[in-house]
């Protein structure tokens, strides 16, 4: 299934605004979905066993990583597209949008809507941006905007952990990172996938709480609700952008 979204340039890289490059801790728990739809499970099937490892492999893992990620189009091609497809998802009542990072916390449904919940693993959107350098990321609406424990109905979760809240239900954080909530990790997968390509990892419920038990915990955070890859359409490897020299835009 194809549907088309307008949207921006060859992606380059990932970047923020103001970037940071720190280790973003992120605090992992045990399936509810059970051992066979872990994310590390869906990965490996995927990519090929022992190439990602998802507790020390996504971005913001490593120090000199780039914190908070966005996507960036390519700064010398006017007009480009990117193609978002759906790898899995474990609960259907998830809303997947795009929007544009301009540095004001995005309201639903940002600039468009990329997948409605039943769409389903092997949906693909294509995304087209008419101006170089877009910026952008994506943002999750849980459970068909009905809310799901400690986010209340309309509650967003975002690729960029800065604009979702601190702690479960935004009370304070209870587990690192005590800044910003990490609701979606991102990989690169561009050696197993093709140039300019990532997996992207949501997590459904508030990644907030502590880990645990279901009927126990308030959520597993297996970052597995929904998974999908970005890439750039038309782009080759000597497009992207090295962390040096994104590091080297972000200077003053």
């Amino acid at each position: 299934m194809k549907r088309y979204a307008a949207t921006a340039s060859v992606l380059v890289a990932l970047a923020a605004t103001s970037p940071a490059f720190a280790v973003v801790p992120v605090v992992f728990g045990t399936s509810w979905d059970g051992p066979s739809q872990t994310l590390q499970v869906i990965l490996d099937s995927r990519y090929g066993a022992g190439h990602i490892h998802v507790e020390t492999d996504y971005i913001g893992a490593h120090p000199g990583d780039i914190d908070p990620w966005f996507w960036v189009g390519d700064p010398l091609h006017p007009s480009s597209a990117y193609l978002v497809k759906e790898v899995a998802g474990n609960a259907n009542r998830n809303t997947l949008c795009w929007y544009e990072e301009n540095g004001t916390k995005p309201v639903f449904p940002g600039n468009g809507v990329v997948f409605a919940g039943p769409a389903g693993a092997g949906a693909m959107t294509v995304i087209v941006f008419d101006r170089p350098m877009e910026r952008f990321g994506f943002l999750l609406l849980p459970n068909a905007g009905l809310g799901v424990t400690n986010a209340p109905p309309g509650e967003l979760f975002f690729t960029n952990r800065f604009y979702n809240d601190i702690g479960p239900n935004g009370s304070g954080a209870l587990h690192p990172p005590t800044d910003g909530d990490v609701q979606a990790l991102v990989y690169d997968v561009s050696p197993w996938a093709g140039p300019n390509t990532w997996a992207v990892c949501f997590e459904d419920c508030d990644s907030g709480a502590m880990p645990g038990p279901p009927r126990v915990a308030q959520t597993d955070n297996d970052f597995n609700d929904l998974v999908f890859e970005v890439t750039a359409l038309g782009a080759t490897p000597t497009a992207r952008m090295s962390i040096g020299a994104l590091k080297a835009l972000y200077r003053h």
